[in-house]
C-alpha cells in the first residue's frame, strides 16, 4: 500500500468526502472526493491542484501537501512529487490520524552514539563547527546566507523525479571547495556506471532554509552546508537494518567524505542515512 496514497484517502475520509477502503490506490471514488473538496468551507483549496495536467496519484499527493501545510506542518512545495520532506509529513499525519495528535519531537543530535553505530569521526582538516546553532551562527553565519554554485563533477538526478538532471547545486561558500573535492573523488573512484548503479547520483537536496525535521533547531541545510543523496532508500527515520547507504560498496562514499571531515549521521547516530553535513555532532 502506498502511505502517501493511503494517508490521503484517511484525510478525505475524516473531512467527510470519501467512504471507501483505504487501499491506496487512486481510483475514481478517490478522485470524486478529491473533487468535491470545498476550498471555500475553510478545507483545502484543491482547485489549482485539480487544474495541473498531473496524473491522479500526483494529484492527491500535493492533496496531502496542501493539507499539511495548511496544518503548519512544512511540507515544502505543493507540486505532488514524493520527496523526503513529504516523507516526514506522512508521517505527521498518521499519528495525526492514529491518536488524534501530533508525534512529539523525536530527535536528540545531542545523545550518544549508539553503541551499534561506527566510530565518531575525529578529523577536521576544514575546522567545521559544531552543529549547535550558535556555533553555526558563528562559523557559517545567518541563515541562508553567503551561498555560491558549486558546478557538479558527475550530473545527478532528482531523487523524487529522476528525469530532471541536476548539474550543478547551491550551497555555502565554506563547503564549495571541500564538497566539489568529495564529489570529484567520488567520480574518480567509482567511476559514471557505478555511481548510477548504486544511486549515489540521486539528489535529494543541499540549500533549504528550514529546521529539522523531527526536531526543533534549524537544520545544517538552512547554512547550505549538507547534503542528501538517494533519500527515498534512505529515510530519515531508518536505521542500517532498511538503509541502502550502510552496505559494503558504500564504505568508500563514506571514507571520502570523512576524509573532509564531513560528518554522517546514520553512521554515527544510525538515523537519517541520506544526509552528510559539515557540522561536527556534540
Amino acid at each position: 500500500m502506498n502511505p502517501t496514497h493511503a494517508i490521503g484517502q484517511e484525510i478525505l475520509k475524516q473531512l467527510g468526502y470519501y467512504t471507501g477502503r483505504i487501499d491506496g490506490e487512486v481510483g475514481p471514488a478517490t478522485m470524486r472526493a478529491l473533487a468535491a473538496v470545498n476550498g471555500n468551507k475553510g478545507e483545502v483549496p484543491v482547485h489549482a491542484i485539480l487544474k495541473e495536467p498531473w496524473s491522479d496519484e500526483r494529484k492527491l499527493v500535493a492533496f496531502v501537501q496542501s493539507y499539511a501545510t495548511m496544518l503548519d506542518l512544512d511540507a515544502g512545495e505543493v507540486d505532488g512529487l514524493v520527496g523526503p520532506q513529504t516523507l516526514f509529513v506522512v508521517d505527521q499525519l498518521e499519528e495525526l490520524v492514529r491518536t488524534g495528535k501530533f508525534p512529539d519531537p523525536w530527535r536528540d543530535d545531542a545523545k550518544a552514539p549508539d553503541a551499534r553505530t561506527k566510530k565518531l569521526i575525529t578529523v577536521n582538516p576544514n575546522g567545521w563547527p559544531m552543529m549547535d546553532e550558535k556555533s553555526m551562527f558563528a562559523f557559517y553565519g545567518q541563515v541562508g546566507s553567503d551561498q555560491v554554485t558549486l558546478e557538479l563533477p558527475y550530473p545527478m538526478r532528482l531523487a523524487w523525479e529522476e528525469k530532471h538532471v541536476v548539474k550543478a547545486l547551491t550551497c555555502h561558500r565554506k563547503v564549495h571547495d571541500s564538497m566539489g573535492r568529495v564529489l570529484a573523488g567520488v567520480l574518480g573512484q567509482y567511476g559514471a556506471k557505478a555511481i548510477t548503479e548504486l544511486g549515489l547520483d540521486l539528489f535529494g537536496g543541499c540549500l533549504n532554509v528550514r529546521k529539522q525535521r523531527g526536531g526543533s533547531q534549524w537544520s545544517i541545510h538552512a547554512w547550505g552546508a549538507a547534503l542528501d543523496i538517494d533519500p527515498l532508500r534512505n529515510q530519515l527515520k531508518w536505521g542500517r537494518d532498511k538503509a541502502t547507504l550502510d552496505a559494503a560498496a558504500y564504505d568508500t562514499w563514506w571514507k571520502l567524505w570523512e576524509k573532509e571531515g564531513w560528518v554522517s549521521l546514520g553512521r554515527n547516530k544510525n538515523f537519517d542515512w541520506m544526509h552528510v553535513q559539515a557540522a561536527k555532532l556534540k
